[in-house]
């Protein structure tokens, strides 16, 4: 079983000791034991980059002190970050920076750097994962699915449970989805102090004149959300409460509490988009919808 956060420190700490080195995807994956193809997706799920532009931006923001602190020309900074020629140094340095570097070395001004990953803010799951928020703003939507009231006695698998039944033997009802292969799980949770929640495995759809018999449909207004993507290797019928109850933990006590923000309703939802899933790979993300505390 590959463990996701350990792979995220491997690779870390792998750039920071070849900085002054040409390396690329494959030395990384190699040194990682994992795939190209699944530590490119992975580390670019959890951070917004793909792990190339954080390799340069790295050696990039590392370069700026011999740039600034040092008598060393600029072609020989290039060549010590492991840039094999001049021209391409300056290119990157220019479209990272909007500046040239011998700009940079003569006069005043301020650049935001790159600094290396801090390994503190990603917080593992089992073998999951999950790093910082990022804020998505979205318009009305609609769901259908079949909504199910759930005991908060009932185990950790019972939503997963109608969520698998809901995607492989249900959602083909749903007339005209947005995206066949997008999951939604809808969560109530105004009836908490009695006991329950309701769960709703379902598919957007362009508006709810079509619900098919024995399902909900459920408008959702403009919201702004922070977003919470968990990474890891597991399949998504795997997924179970405990896991998820760990997550949604972390979002509120470590997060939403001191974000200066609170949760703009009683409800959320998980989205997968199952044509990114394999096997042995999920990325699920949680929307909680907010305001300004």
């Amino acid at each position: 079983m590959i463990d996701t956060k350990e792979t995220i420190v491997k690779c870390v700490n792998f750039i920071e000791a070849h900085l002054y080195d040409k390396i690329s995807l494959d030395d990384i994956a190699a040194h990682c034991e994992i795939s190209k193809y699944h530590l490119h997706r992975m580390f670019k799920s959890l951070t917004g980059e793909s792990l190339i532009d954080y390799v340069q931006a790295r050696k990039l923001s590392a370069s700026i002190n011999d740039l600034v602190h040092s008598d060393m020309r600029v072609i020989d900074i290039a060549f010590n970050y492991g840039f094999e020629y001049e021209q391409s140094y300056i290119r990157a340095f220019r479209k990272k920076f909007r500046f040239t570097p011998q700009k940079v070395r003569f006069e005043q001004m301020s650049l935001r750097l790159t600094e290396r990953l801090s390994i503190d803010d990603i917080y593992a799951v089992h073998n999951s994962a999950i790093y910082k928020p990022f804020f998505v703003f979205k318009q009305k939507l609609y769901l259908i699915g079949v909504k199910h009231k759930i005991m908060s006695k009932s185990g950790d698998k019972t939503a997963n449970l109608y969520g698998r039944n809901f995607f492989y033997h249900q959602r083909q009802r749903v007339p005209d989805p947005v995206d066949s292969q997008a999951y939604y799980g809808y969560t109530e949770w105004g009836e908490r102090s009695k006991g329950y929640i309701y769960y709703m495995p379902s598919v957007q759809v362009h508006d709810l004149t079509k619900i098919p018999e024995g399902m909900d449909g459920v408008e959702i207004p403009a919201h702004k959300y922070v977003v919470f993507r968990f990474v890891g290797f597991f399949r998504p019928d795997e997924i179970n409460g405990r896991q998820i109850g760990r997550l949604l933990v972390h979002m509120y006590s470590k997060w939403i509490l001191k974000s200066g923000f609170k949760c703009a309703d009683t409800f959320r939802f998980e989205y997968i988009n199952s044509s990114l899933t394999t096997d042995n790979y999920c990325e699920l993300d949680v929307y909680q919808p907010i305001v300004e505390a």
